[in-house]
């Protein structure tokens, strides 16, 4: 088989040169933000020998550079156009620019708009919603990398103001080292409660739904937890346990509400659509100044590793961030509702 290479020998060549006078020092360089900047030593600045050095986000914000607020496979098409700036954009008619790619054009139009004016999170729908209920539970869980999920933190209000349960955070958890049974344990306890106030709710005729930020780690820890342990565990069978097929039931049903997926189809953000980002503009704050996915997994291997007061210190330092954290997607979906009521007409 022969290939033809001629065609983009040229288109190589003139590549190759670029680099080439790149490193030379004969071409001058702009930055441009893409995805690989988030971990980059070079986006913040760094120090040289001759003092600290501005970073590539510096340079682009002075610039106002339309690349702060678009992905990288979009800065061409929106340049091609005479669009270089973030000013530029927010001041952009309707009419997507040739080889447009990616998301909406009016979404990064609205972002744009919304860098501009100094706001983080703004709607991109007349009324957001999100669906409510007479009980409502917010869920979060914690795990260790794919060693388990060690706690499910639950939070229970009751919209209607009728007795059910007492309202607040419960969490179950296991501090044993994982993997192991226990984890079972805590995991069937947790699916014990949360069936029994979702099956007395409905006793009642009163509606009833869950709800996680960003269901992707919910949904896979559930159905793990019932794979290990469940009728027909792989790790072991803990009584109490739901089978895959019941947890599917319920992950698949209107019960289970993903308040990250009402965020990103009815908000745009400059920064991101993460829970550390919404909750915020919702009103929320996490007590613990190095609240974070990160910073927990520290947490935790620091509590199975000390004894006595540190132990029990680090453990209720992971119970005060999960219980931010679902205080904090409550807060959001209130916050939903609340800006939606008030764009009413």
């Amino acid at each position: 088989m022969v290939h033809d290479l001629e065609p983009v020998l040229d288109p190589a060549d003139r590549t190759h040169a670029t680099r080439l006078a790149v490193v030379r020092g004969e071409l001058d360089t702009a930055p441009s933000r893409i995805g690989e900047c988030r971990t980059c030593p070079w986006w913040e600045g760094w120090e040289d020998r001759d003092g600290p050095v501005e970073g590539c986000r510096g340079r682009l914000v002075l610039s106002d550079d339309v690349s702060l607020v678009v992905g990288g496979g979009q800065v061409g098409p929106l340049r091609a156009r005479g669009m270089r700036t973030v000013a530029d954009l927010a001041e952009a008619g309707p009419d997507r620019p040739a080889d447009w790619n990616g998301e909406p054009y009016s979404d990064a139009v609205l972002r744009a708009r919304a860098h501009r004016d100094g706001e983080v999170v703004v709607p991109k729908v007349a009324r957001p919603t999100i669906p409510r209920a007479d009980v409502e539970v917010d869920v979060d869980l914690e795990s260790h990398l794919d060693d388990g999920a060690y706690l499910w933190g639950t939070l229970l209000t009751l919209r209607d103001g009728r007795p059910l349960e007492d309202e607040g955070y419960r969490p179950f958890v296991t501090w044993s080292r994982l993997p192991d049974a226990d984890e079972g344990r805590a995991f069937a306890e947790f699916w014990r409660w949360l069936t029994g106030i979702r099956d007395r709710a409905a006793g009642q005729g009163r509606s009833f739904r869950a709800y996680c930020y960003s269901r992707a780690a919910e949904n896979g820890w559930l159905l793990s937890s019932a794979g290990r342990f469940g009728p027909e565990g792989t790790l072991a069978v803990v009584k109490g346990v739901p089978g895959v097929a019941e947890v599917r039931r319920f992950i698949s049903s209107p019960l289970w509400v993903d308040v990250h997926e009402a965020v990103a189809t009815q908000f745009v953000s400059t920064s991101g659509l993460g829970l550390k980002v919404v909750a915020p503009v919702a009103g929320f704050t996490w007590r613990d100044p190095e609240a974070g996915g990160e910073a927990s997994l520290g947490w935790y291997r620091d509590a199975q590793a000390a004894r006595g007061v540190e132990r029990d210190a680090g453990r209720e330092r992971i119970l005060a961030y999960n219980e931010d954290d679902v205080r904090a997607t409550r807060a959001v979906r209130e916050w939903i509702t609340r800006f939606g009521l008030s764009r009413r007409p």
